[in-house]
């Protein structure tokens, strides 16, 4: 009897609303802490392993008014003319002539390579028609940010006016704050995203193990298979089972028809 009920139930799962509500009820409370196991797992590897870093940004605007009697200037408008001249100015910011004069002024704590890496330069456009953009400075320490922040400020417009020999000007729109927080990592959003991954993947396994159990838990299941009738069920309070008494006599089930 029981072959013949495995046969049947590696071709078909029954999936109804019921039983996958009994199949998650019967398993939130595993499902919920295998998820607090997760989230804890990952909230003490971020917190106390992983490296903090800190972000803060300067604001740079392209003064392009010394050109409004410029030839070049009044084909293009000034939208488009701004937008180009930000991509430029970035361009010659983010090369290694910059970040060795920017070495140079925090007194050589930093090689060129490793500010590369620690500051860049981003449109605050991502269709890049502003006038304005960033330069974007990340460190070990919010005072570490802080100071290369400030040394960006000082040393880019220079750069700016020797390189490009033309009346547009750079200046400093917003200068560069503390950070309170680290930008990264994101101990937080790590955490709670670490627990649902816990909480699913168990799930998965109590639907999985659900799918391949194949032993008859319900009378109802003993009539649909074998068609067997079902003289009467007492159930066993202590072990949470029913005793099941069965005719199998095909004559007496004949008869009872």
């Amino acid at each position: 009897m029981e072959n013949n009920y495995n046969a049947k139930n590696k071709d078909t799962y029954e999936i109804s609303l019921d039983r996958i509500f009994g199949v998650f009820k019967r398993n939130f409370i595993k499902m919920l802490l295998v998820g607090v196991i997760f989230g804890l797992i990952s909230f003490t590897y971020f917190n106390f392993f992983v490296p903090k870093s800190y972000t803060t940004r300067v604001k740079l605007y392209v003064e392009t008014s010394g050109l409004a009697n410029n030839n070049a200037y009044t084909a293009m408008s000034n939208y488009n003319y701004a937008a180009a001249l930000v991509n430029t100015y970035i361009q010659m910011l983010s090369t290694n002539n910059f970040y060795s004069k920017l070495s140079e002024n925090i007194d050589g704590k930093y090689s060129s390579g490793e500010l590369s890496r620690i500051v860049t330069f981003k449109s605050e456009d991502n269709d890049n028609q502003t006038e304005v953009f960033s330069a974007i400075i990340t460190g070990k320490s919010p005072m570490e940010a802080k100071v290369i922040a400030d040394s960006v400020a000082d040393t880019a417009p220079g750069v700016i006016s020797s390189l490009k020999n033309d009346d547009t000007e750079l200046k400093i729109v917003d200068n560069a704050t503390i950070p309170s927080q680290p930008s990264s990592p994101q101990v937080f959003k790590n955490t709670v995203f670490a627990f649902a991954a816990g909480f699913i993947l168990m799930l998965i396994y109590a639907f999985v193990k659900d799918a391949l159990d194949n032993k008859i838990k319900f009378s109802s299941e003993l009539t649909e298979i074998n068609n067997v009738p079902i003289l009467s069920a007492v159930p066993d309070f202590g072990a949470k089972k029913f005793i099941l008494n069965i005719n199998l006599d095909s004559d007496a089930s004949e008869s009872e028809g």
